[in-house]
């Protein structure tokens, strides 16, 4: 599979494929033989995956699946240790349409927000020799939050009994959050309310730790 270590991404689309097999006279034959080999697999039409690489990169599949988007939600609250139960389906935010995609290697979920609620938030993890867009461990939850349907929450007290009851959160891993980030979200003009009250949870949770200390 030499005509493939030249590649630094493990996620690549057709027109790369046919580039990096511009030796042979019918590239689309090779990569039909490279698929049936299961040295490549196909994620979508005209984007595959190298094979051995695929317990690394989910989060960067997701990106590419569909976009733009980052990990976030369930999948990044896992990834950064503050949600316990295990997570089958990568899911991300994006602009555009919500949608799940199916693929060999598992469903990938998306859901759709605004543009100015999106571009905050985001970071740049580096895994190995990959590189992934995925939410800070705030914009995670805050996505979480303004994504889950007919979410009614009317006081910090309710949020913090959300996040510990009902999303079983743990209080030492909150308080680890800075919640001026969530204020900041709350600005964007998408469900900011929420976004206060969450902000004001955390704030409260952090006042509640230094007067008990």
């Amino acid at each position: 599979m030499n005509h493939l270590e030249s590649l630094s991404n493990p996620v690549i689309n057709h027109a790369t494929l046919v580039s990096v097999l511009g030796s042979y006279a019918r590239p689309n034959d090779k990569i039909s033989d490279l698929i049936e080999k299961h040295q490549i697999v196909p994620l979508k039409r005209g984007l595959y995956l190298i094979a051995d690489s695929y317990q690394s990169s989910r989060e960067l599949i997701a990106n590419h699946l569909h976009g733009p988007s980052y990990v976030s939600r369930q999948w990044a609250l896992s990834y950064y240790g503050l949600l316990t139960e295990r997570v089958s389906v990568v899911t991300s935010m994006c602009i555009g349409r919500s949608r799940l995609v199916e693929t060999p290697q598992g469903d990938f979920h998306y859901q759709a927000i605004p543009a100015s609620y999106y571009s905050i938030g985001i970071d740049s993890i580096q895994q190995d020799k990959i590189a992934f867009m995925m939410a800070t461990p705030e914009k995670a939850l805050a996505d979480l939050l303004v994504s889950t349907r007919k979410l009614r929450i009317q006081s910090s007290n309710a949020m913090m009994s959300y996040l510990e009851d009902d999303l079983r959160l743990d209080s030492d891993d909150l308080i680890k959050l800075e919640a001026s980030y969530f204020y900041d979200f709350a600005q964007q003009g998408y469900k900011s309310k929420l976004l206060v009250f969450l902000g004001k949870a955390i704030e409260g949770l952090s006042e509640l730790r230094i007067s008990n200390d």
